[in-house]
């Protein structure tokens, strides 16, 4: 088997088990909460393979009249999506490697033996703990002097390393490492370019980070790596090959614009049984 698949025991991957620590409270200077949630609605962006949004009242207040005694009424909705719709989280079962006969998750676990009718039983998102972690904002638009990112610009290590050096940060073992594109201004307003073209970063930058120590990582995009992505290689680098849970579709515009580049983050996964990622509202606290 590919050695890049025997790892040590880990609680889910690189994840550690979450713990609020001292250090990570003395990274806290004014306590200002930032929403890193894209709003869920109808026209969001959503990649290729994925359910769509859809959002729709079941029942209304006029529906409600009867159901209690008294003046009260009330209203309830009924919401079907796929778990990478918006902003989420992948779990390690969402990407699989092919040797041979059989296809392989994270730490040598066979899809054959994990797979069934109910999802997948190894890996899947309910077993991913909450993430509670120092995070680092590399605005690589700002370091590079621009906007926004050109379509499909890979981000480098040496874009990285810049990045770093610019902002006065750097990934150190236990990060979660944010990288913002730009790409967020096309959000629901030129959704082809968002999901077919945006930047990403590229493997080699991907392998950085790790190497840095980044427990887990995100984007402002929808597929985290450079698009288009025919092999999509740094998926399954992070996931497979390294048990490095991605976020996708983050919201970093506020975190940007006010200089925020090093925080706490935390982000709570939902417990679905079986499923392979889970939307997630994750905070920032600076």
């Amino acid at each position: 088997m590919n050695e890049q698949l025997h790892h040590s025991a880990k609680p889910y991957g690189r994840l550690p088990e979450p713990q609020f620590t001292p250090e990570l409270l003395a990274l806290i200077k004014s306590g200002k909460v930032y929403s890193l949630q894209h709003v869920l609605e109808t026209g969001i962006p959503v990649f290729d393979g994925h359910a769509p949004f859809r959002n729709m009242p079941y029942i209304r207040h006029s529906d409600s009249e009867g159901r209690l005694r008294g003046a009260a009424g009330f209203a309830s909705e009924f919401t079907m999506m796929g778990q990478h719709t918006g902003t989420h989280i992948d779990a390690l079962c969402h990407f699989s490697k092919r040797i041979g006969d059989e296809r392989y998750f994270y730490g040598g676990e066979t899809v054959s033996d994990a797979e069934n009718h109910e999802g997948i039983s190894k890996l899947s998102i309910d077993q991913m703990p909450p993430i509670i972690a120092r995070a680092v904002l590399l605005d690589i638009p700002r370091a590079l002097g621009v906007e926004v990112l050109d379509d499909s610009y890979a981000i480098t290590a040496d874009d990285i390393r810049l990045c770093e050096a610019k902002q006065g940060v750097a990934v150190t073992p236990g990060t979660c490492v944010l990288t913002r594109t730009g790409f967020a201004r096309y959000w629901k307003r030129d959704n082809q370019r968002f999901l077919k073209r945006h930047a990403g970063v590229n493997l080699e930058g991907a392998q950085y980070l790790v190497e840095q120590g980044a427990i887990a990582v995100g984007a402002d995009t929808i597929a985290y790596e450079v698009l288009p992505s025919p092999t999509h290689e740094v998926h399954s680098y992070l996931l497979v090959d390294q048990g490095v849970p991605i976020m996708e579709c983050l919201h970093m515009e506020q975190l940007a614009r006010e200089e925020v580049y090093e925080f706490v983050i935390i982000v709570t996964p939902l417990k679905l049984k079986g499923a392979t990622g889970s939307i997630i509202h994750p905070i920032g606290i600076g």
